[in-house]
């Protein structure tokens, strides 16, 4: 019996849609030290102490409260609203760093929003101040200023700017490890850069580390940079919410890739495409096989009847 002929086919027709997948994500790199509003140094004891640990899978108390831009209490359950939420660390006297962080993500927002992914739809953005010195007239204004940024309709209760008191700000940004200190001498918070990406059930499930979280390839040629499609910011909040959100394509990639800690993104793995392929090429042969063993359990019964209709033509012929 041959095999059949469209099963290599199928499987290059596999591989090719599956290598149509973006290939890796935010090449943001280390999280970046914030030197403070004077430039100080950073020195080693500072690395050391200020940084991002990935505590993925850890849960974050949802039951902490902080206050939002109207200076209520909110906790920060009512602020994820049972979304997945975009959990951003900063504070709003900031001189540099923070503001960097947050141009990076609005543009990443509107890159969103365009494919159909809305802050306060799909996803919630909560942002936190590390200062418990700051209140709601800082978080305000940070909020009306990022909000028309952004540029698109978004109920207010969607991306949230919030204060709080030491203890629940420092039980928030340690359950995620986010370390960082105050420099007394300069009154400034030494601090990483980086946003975490919440479960709705309050669980971290991916970090973005530095100030940019595009999915670019930066050639280290000198060659034009591509443009940014976000599949790797886009497909976490898919992935943290379950497959709840997005399409059926961002499910179907997420299926096919795994997340590369490295590159901060998603990268097709070889090892699905060949588990897949082989699925696909033996039920296609398996299918060809089934077809081919009834077309021969056939042929026995029809070779059968026409001898049978023979024999009956001749005996009913008279002598």
């Amino acid at each position: 019996m041959r095999l059949p002929r469209t099963s290599p086919l199928v499987c290059v027709a596999c591989l090719a849609a599956l290598l149509a997948v973006p290939s890796r994500g935010a090449a943001s790199g280390p999280p970046v030290l914030a030197p403070g509003g004077n430039e100080q140094p950073i020195t080693q004891a500072d690395i050391s102490n200020i940084g991002i640990d990935q505590n993925l899978g850890a849960q974050v108390n949802l039951d902490l409260v902080f206050r939002d831009e109207s200076e209520r209490p909110v906790t920060l359950r009512e602020a994820m609203n049972g979304k997945v939420t975009i959990l951003v660390p900063v504070y709003y006297r900031c001189p540099d760093l923070c503001s960097r962080v947050l141009n990076g993500l609005t543009v990443g927002l509107r890159a969103l929003a365009l494919g159909g992914f809305r802050v306060g739809d799909q996803f919630t953005v909560v942002t936190v101040s590390m200062d418990p010195k700051e209140h709601a007239d800082l978080g305000s204004a940070k909020k009306k200023a990022y909000l028309g940024e952004y540029g698109f309709p978004t109920d207010e209760s969607g991306w949230r700017f919030l204060t709080g008191k030491k203890e629940p700000v420092g039980e928030l940004l340690t359950s995620v490890g986010f370390r960082y200190e105050f420099d007394k001498a300069f009154k400034e918070y030494k601090h990483p850069s980086g946003i975490m990406i919440l479960t709705p059930e309050g669980k971290i499930s991916r970090y973005f580390l530095g100030i940019g979280y595009d999915d670019v390839v930066r050639p280290e040629d000198g060659k034009p940079l591509p443009p940014p499609t976000w599949g790797a910011l886009r497909l976490s909040l898919v992935e943290a919410s379950g497959g709840k959100i997005g399409t059926l394509a961002d499910r179907l990639t997420l299926a096919c890739s795994r997340f590369d800690h490295l590159k901060q993104g998603y990268a097709l793995s070889i090892m699905i495409v060949v588990k897949v392929c082989g699925v696909v090429t033996l039920l296609v042969m398996g299918g060809w096989v089934a077809l081919a063993l009834r077309r021969d359990r056939r042929k026995p019964a029809a070779g059968a009847a026409a001898g049978t209709e023979t024999q009956t033509g001749q005996t009913g012929v008279p002598a």
